[in-house]
């Protein structure tokens, strides 16, 4: 199975595939399992709908946490002004505006 990670991960990146959502999903999940949890989120990102926050999972409940922190650091960085061009992602900040 864990060979197979990084053709799903392809699959999720590829803007012509048809079940992206659902292939950033899995592969979300499966890299959440290997405590992955920076790939994670990237992929929860990605899945867009298919990543509910609102469901009560372990997973779910992990990569929120994980999105707060990774805002929380990039806020910092931007406002202290430690790191140029600091980027943070629109739906990062989405997430965070609605848990809060």
């Amino acid at each position: 199975m864990w060979d197979a990670l990084p053709k799903i991960e392809s699959f999720a990146e590829d803007e012509g595939f048809p079940e992206r959502t659902l292939a950033a999903s899995l592969a979300s999940k499966a890299l959440y399992f290997l405590e992955e949890y920076d790939d994670a989120l990237r992929l929860a990102l990605e899945a867009g709908p298919r990543f509910d926050i609102n469901t009560n999972s372990k997973y779910v409940q992990t990569m929120v946490n994980k999105c707060i922190d990774t805002y929380t650091k990039k806020r910092c960085e931007m406002f202290d002004k430690k790191e140029e061009n600091v980027v943070v992602d629109p739906r990062m900040e989405s997430i965070v505006n609605r848990k809060f």
